[in-house]
């Protein structure tokens, strides 16, 4: 990691789960550099989580690989999406009150979807973002609907009826378009292929989507492939069924949840 150029223009991605994060080094053109991924058991608070990153992710590392610039997509639970002509962001509590757990001391956050005349609003990790602004200053975080929700809206022109899903190991995350405009955004925690299966198909009922005409479009940790049960479980209901994973380089092909960080970015 340390023999690349430190005259090159590198950006540190980080990716924030439930159950760990994963951190990508690119290039000025959005080549990965270096990749790693950290793992623990669901965490029952924030703090266990920090105490993996601070290990990883520190003064001495950014000075060593030369980061000049620091992005973090958080995928918790902990988001709603408001339409532009309800939301007023002195209320970002009152959005998530309902749907989330609220405990004293969170932090809220919300992204601009100009594109979808929306509003991501979310809990940042309050710890961890100001862990990373001692360490490095100044730095970006966003939510994962943000960025998935801009992608679905370009390729939506695609069909009448787009769904876009972009799965983890455990969670995935669907946002739902009709005429090129969101009507859904959700995300499922699964542990089986018919768990993940029964989810898709249940969104996919309720929202009376037409499952000839529909695309159903997949990326991250989800292939077309023999192995794959809960893709052949959706092949039998699912006409149509694409994959917009951004070509894998070579040498990142086997990483444990690379795609599912890449594929954000």
């Amino acid at each position: 990691m340390s023999g690349h150029s430190k005259h090159i223009y590198k950006s540190l991605s980080i990716f924030i789960l439930q159950d760990g994060f994963s951190f990508l080094i690119l290039d000025e053109y959005q080549t990965p550099l270096e990749y790693n991924v950290f793992q623990i058991p669901i965490m029952s608070s924030t703090s266990e989580l920090l105490n993996l990153i601070k290990p990883n992710i520190n003064t001495a590392f950014i000075e060593r690989e030369h980061i000049q610039s620091v992005d973090v997509i958080y995928g918790n639970s902990q988001f709603t999406i408001v339409p532009q002509d309800l939301f007023d962001q002195n209320y970002l509590p009152h959005y998530l009150k309902y749907s989330s757990q609220l405990i004293e001391g969170d932090d809220f956050a919300f992204d601009e979807i100009s594109s979808a005349k929306a509003n991501t609003v979310y809990i940042p990790y309050i710890n961890i973002n100001n862990y990373l602004f001692d360490i490095f200053g100044t730095f970006t975080f966003t939510h994962l609907f943000t960025g998935l929700i801009e992608k679905g809206l370009i390729n939506s022109k695609a069909s009448n009826e787009y769904l876009l899903l972009h799965s983890t190991k455990h969670m995935f995350y669907l946002a739902a378009f009709r005429n090129e405009q969101l009507i859904l955004s959700n995300a499922f925690t699964f542990e089986t292929a018919e768990d993940f299966a029964y989810y898709a198909l249940f969104t996919i009922e309720e929202l009376n989507l037409n499952r000839k005409e529909l695309i159903l479009d997949f990326t991250g940790n989800f292939d077309k492939s023999e192995d794959n049960k809960a893709y052949q479980i959706l092949s039998n209901y699912i006409k149509t069924m694409e994959f917009s994973n951004k070509k894998t380089p070579y040498h990142f092909e086997n990483q444990l949840g690379f795609n599912e960080h890449y594929n954000l970015i």
